[in-house]
This record gives structure tokens, C-alpha cells and sequence, in this order.
């Protein structure tokens, strides 16, 4: 006996382990829900009264049912029990049959460090995986609870709408049009003060129209009071009072970085649906904007109109150069040169940052920079490209923001500040550590170093990221002034990254360290779609995209775990006219 029939209260969820073991036990090890949960009530001798006690949100749902569910998703969790078929649940390997032994606090404590779960007082889902899995959770929850009262609801994915999800007829004791918002805080420690005088200047006055707001922050009865009769408040504990745990959306609570991969790889995202996310990302990118939120991070696709090489060609550039020197006493033909050319064009060492120390090491630094300026410099430049006239203007001062914070560059060229120059904007460039920084102008920071045309204007303390032990450096110092600057834009800003593979080893391991902190700066990046073409000619065109749809899926999964959202576009030559839409 586990409890006195006397006892007037149901269980909570914790004491309900044990007899669900052994209730499953008694079963033979398999069952399903009502017989486990049946034989459950037994072994814990709840009387009728506790056992008719409804859930308060679930007017079919007994109560202890309801915490009974609970109860098997944690064993579960635990790696106790498992799902072998729909409703039906046996041991794992992991049972060793000695219920008395098993700790009730190991498992409850082992599976919310997981993930923060029902029962907890802090937040539910900060961090960047776990705000995108509140939001989905909610919207997956809204549609089961709309379902189950066998009621309408809509998703807006619209970038236009102030809301999520239309609930036309509402749900549960509100009978007409609810507009849904999930609002979502994401510090610990902050409370519903944060966005309740938003909501009442924004949608208190339409008192024609019902709101639903759905946060993961505590509400206080006394902050709802603040905010009209039409707004209603669902925060974490109304929530989590709603959640079936054993729905497929429940996941998002145990391991919401897991759901969200697991969500991106298996989606089938129509045409319209990936334009409409691509949307509500540039004007996510906007905001940011006029608030004076955005730090640009530049790469090599920047400069390459205005005559600058891509990584890879100017390596092989740097090869060809430094042969050449090496030769000069040679006194080789003009075939045989050609030749020596050749070979170099078709070296092809273990990785770019190998190679480059492969050249490095033939040369002073003096000689080593001034070969690499020759490479960069090779081709006639222009600064007055449509990218960089682009980038200018949305970092020109305007009446009612100031433009661009600052900019992060890996690029080695003075193109961008050409242009800047032409355009009378003021800037400072900051190359290396004893560079500071200037509040009257915009800050550029090139923190992989800093080689403008006039090679009389290099900084002697100034120094390349580009061999493999220039690397090697970065990783081992994680307070260069280069990895400062990158980390504080990238905890404190918006982010957009316009011309970057996103190669950048070192930079994917500052975008994995800064997503990792509870507040959520978003990033964005623009990326040309990889289109897989059919290499033999004779590949099945219905395998050729299906194999597409899997390799975006997996991409789009790997950017997310970074932080990053890809706004995907068929050709570089469609940045110009989103960056100047921001001045619109």
C-alpha cells in the first residue's frame, strides 16, 4: 500500500514512479495505458473521490491520469520503459526488475537536467534552440488543445502579422476569434514587467478583438490586472498545466536542441513557406536595423567584384608569386616558367591553411606580406561596386538611426573603406590590439589582419590570419583582441554576415561558444543555394531531389545549431537591394 485510501489530494507525479514499475510489472511487462494505469490506482490505494478528480484543463482527463502520464514520459526519459506500439508500454533492457532500489530523486533529476521541466521555478526554454522550440511547442500544443474541442486554428506565417496563430471560434471558455502571440523573455530573473506595458499600449485599446499571449515567464495575477479584458495571459504554469507530456511536442521540453534538428531534417517546407520564412527573416534583419542593433560581419564575396580574389585563388596566386621568386635565379625559360606555373596551379595539399604555411615559411614577414599584397592587388579594383554602395548607405547616419554599429571583416582589402571614403563617412579601422576604438565614427574591425592598396599605410603591428599556425595562435589565445571583438558583436548584437562561407574554422567555434549563453542574439547570413546537379547523366531525377531536399535539411539543421538563420538567395546580386530595403 502506497498511500492512505483516506487521503483526499492526488498524488503528485514523483510519487507515482514506483507503483507505474510495478504496476507494469504485475502486468507481465507490457500493457496498455488504461490497464497500467488501472492497476496503478490499486497499488496506490486512491479512493473514487481522488480518482474522479477532473484535470482542470482537460475536462475528460482525470487528474491523476493526467500526472499518471507524466509519471511514464519521465521513466521513459530515464530509459526505464518504452513505447513498443501505440498506447502500449513495456520494460527496457535498462530494468533490472529491483523497484525497491530504484531512486525517485535520480530519475526526476537526471531527466530535467535535460531540459527544464513541469515543477520548476525558473523559466521554461531560454537560450537560442530553446526559444524556436517554445515557439513551436506552443503552436503545436494550441493546435492539439483546438483539435481536441474539434475547433479551427490557423497558422499567420506571415512576416506582416503582430501574431502567430488564429484561433477563429477560440478555445475553451472564450467563444470567439482569439489572435495568438508567443511572447517569449530570455533572461532568467526577469519577469512579466518586461512586456506588460507593451501589451496594454499596443493591443488594450482594441477592445473589439481578443488576445492570447503565451510566454515563458511567471505572471502574477496583480501584473494581468495591468493589461484590458481583452487579453488574455497563458504564461509557464498555465502552460505546462496544458501540455500532454506523451505528445509528440513534449520532446521540445526534454531536449529541445534535439526536436528542432530532428524537425528541420524531416521537413517537406513547401515553396511558399520557405519564401514566407525568408521573409519574416529580412524583417526580423530590419528591425534590427532601426533599432540600431546590427553589426556587419564581411567575407571574401564582398570584395570579389570589385577585382579582390576568393581564399582559394589567392592561395594559388601566393604560390605562383613565390615560385616566381624563388626562381628568379634560375635563369628559366618563358616555357619552362609557364611549367613551374602549372605545377603550382595543380598543387593540391592536405587544406588552404597547410598550403599557405607551406609559403609563409619560404619568407621574411616583410617579404611575406608584400607577396601577399602583390596576390591581393594583382587585377585592376573597384571600390564603387553595387554591393559595397550597398553596405555604404545602410552605414551612412541617418535622420532617425545612426546605421550600422560596427563592422567585423575578414577580409584583408581596403575596398569597403574606399568606398566609404568617397561617400564622406567617417571610420576607424582597428587591425590589431593597440587599435581603440572611436564613438564618433564607424569602427572596422579586420580581424584577420589589414593590407590596403597604399602599402605605405600598413601598421607594423598589424598581422595575417591565413596559415595553419596563424590558426593554431587564434585557438590557443581566447583573449586576442580579434576573438573579443567577434565574441562581444556576436553576444550583444544582431549579426548579419554578408559574403562568409561560414568556413571559417575559427569562427564556428565562436558562434557554437556565444549561442550557448541564455540571452539570444540572433544571426543571419546570406547563402547562394548549392543546387546538386546530375554528374552521370543518368541519375534518377525523383532520387536527385529527394537527396536535395535531405542536403538543405541537414545544412539548415547545422546553421540552426549555430544560431544561424540562412536567408537563402539565387545569386549574390540580390543583397544590394535587400540592404537598401532597410532604408525604406
Amino acid at each position: 500500500m502506497f498511500f492512505d485510501e483516506n487521503k483526499k489530494e492526488v498524488p503528485g507525479f514523483e510519487e507515482m514512479l514506483k507503483p507505474v514499475l510495478l504496476a507494469l510489472q504485475n502486468k507481465g511487462g507490457k500493457a496498455n495505458i488504461a490497464d497500467l494505469d488501472k492497476e496503478a490506482i490499486t497499488i496506490m490505494n486512491l479512493s473514487d473521490e481522488v480518482v474522479q478528480i477532473m484535470h482542470k484543463k482537460y475536462g475528460k482527463q482525470s487528474e491523476v491520469s493526467y500526472r499518471m502520464a507524466w509519471a511514464r514520459t519521465y521513466l521513459k526519459k530515464y530509459g526505464l520503459i518504452q513505447n513498443v506500439d501505440r498506447g502500449i508500454w513495456s520494460f527496457t533492457d535498462k530494468f533490472n526488475g529491483d523497484i525497491e532500489r530504484i531512486s525517485v530523486n535520480e530519475i526526476v533529476n537526471k531527466v530535467r537536467n535535460g531540459g527544464t521541466l513541469e515543477g520548476q521555478e525558473e523559466l521554461i526554454f531560454t537560450g537560442i534552440d530553446s526559444r524556436t522550440a517554445f515557439e513551436k511547442m506552443v503552436g503545436a500544443l494550441l493546435m492539439d488543445l483546438a483539435e481536441k474541442e474539434k475547433k479551427q486554428a490557423y497558422y499567420t506565417y506571415s512576416a506582416d502579422c503582430d501574431y502567430d496563430i488564429i484561433l477563429p471560434t477560440g478555445l475553451e471558455e472564450i467563444n470567439e476569434e482569439l489572435k495568438c502571440i508567443i511572447f517569449v523573455v530570455d533572461k532568467q530573473g526577469e519577469n512579466a514587467s518586461v512586456f506588460i506595458d507593451e501589451l496594454k499600449e499596443k493591443y488594450s485599446f482594441l477592445e473589439k478583438e481578443k488576445y492570447l499571449i503565451l510566454t515563458n515567464v511567471l505572471v502574477s495575477e496583480k501584473a494581468r490586472e495591468k493589461v484590458g479584458k481583452n487579453i488574455i495571459i497563458w504564461d509557464k504554469n498555465d502552460l505546462m498545466e496544458r501540455v500532454n507530456p506523451e505528445a509528440p511536442y513534449a520532446q521540445y521540453l526534454f531536449n529541445p536542441k534535439k526536436a528542432l534538428i530532428e524537425d528541420i531534417v524531416a521537413s517537406n517546407s513547401s515553396d511558399a513557406i520557405k519564401k514566407e520564412e525568408r521573409a519574416s527573416y529580412i524583417k526580423r534583419v530590419k528591425a534590427a536595423f532601426r533599432r540600431q542593433d546590427m553589426v556587419l560581419f564581411l567575407g571574401a564575396g564582398v570584395s570579389l567584384s570589385g577585382g579582390i580574389p576568393l581564399w582559394e585563388t589567392l592561395i594559388k596566386k601566393l604560390h605562383i608569386n613565390m615560385l616566381k621568386e624563388l626562381t628568379e635565379d634560375k635563369s628559366l625559360s618563358f616555357k619552362e616558367q609557364e611549367m613551374i606555373n602549372e605545377l603550382a596551379l595543380d598543387n593540391k595539399m592536405e587544406s588552404p591553411l597547410l598550403q599557405m604555411r607551406y609559403i609563409k615559411s619560404a619568407f621574411s614577414n616583410d617579404e611575406y606580406f608584400r607577396l601577399v599584397h602583390a596576390a591581393l592587388y594583382s587585377k585592376k579594383i573597384q571600390s564603387d561596386t553595387e554591393l559595397l554602395n550597398a553596405i555604404t548607405r545602410i552605414c551612412t547616419p541617418q535622420r532617425n538611426y545612426c546605421g550600422i554599429k560596427s563592422i567585423i571583416t575578414y577580409n584583408f582589402d581596403n575596398l569597403l573603406e574606399m568606398n566609404l571614403a568617397q561617400k564622406d563617412i567617417s571610420y576607424n579601422i582597428i587591425s590589431c590590439e593597440k587599435d581603440r576604438q572611436m564613438v564618433e565614427k564607424l569602427n572596422i574591425y579586420h580581424v584577420h589582419g589589414y593590407l590596403p592598396k597604399d602599402f605605405h599605410n600598413i601598421s607594423n603591428e598589424s598581422e595575417l590570419i591565413f596559415s595553419e599556425e596563424d590558426y593554431h595562435k587564434v585557438y590557443r589565445d581566447s583573449y586576442s583582441w580579434s576573438n573579443l571583438a567577434q565574441l562581444n558583436a556576436l553576444r550583444e548584437s544582431t549579426c548579419l554576415f554578408i559574403g562568409c562561407s561560414l568556413k571559417d574554422p575559427n569562427l564556428r567555434r565562436l558562434l557554437d561558444v556565444a549561442s550557448r549563453r541564455e540571452e539570444s542574439p540572433r544571426y543571419f547570413a546570406f547563402l547562394v543555394k548549392e543546387e546538386k546537379k546530375n554528374i552521370k547523366g543518368s541519375m534518377n531525377k525523383d532520387i536527385l531531389k529527394i537527396y536535395q531536399k535531405l542536403d538543405d535539411n541537414i545544412r539548415k539543421a547545422y546553421y540552426s545549431e549555430l544560431g544561424l538563420n540562412i536567408i537563402w538567395i539565387e545569386d549574390f546580386k540580390e543583397i544590394p537591394d535587400i540592404l537598401n530595403s532597410f532604408l525604406e
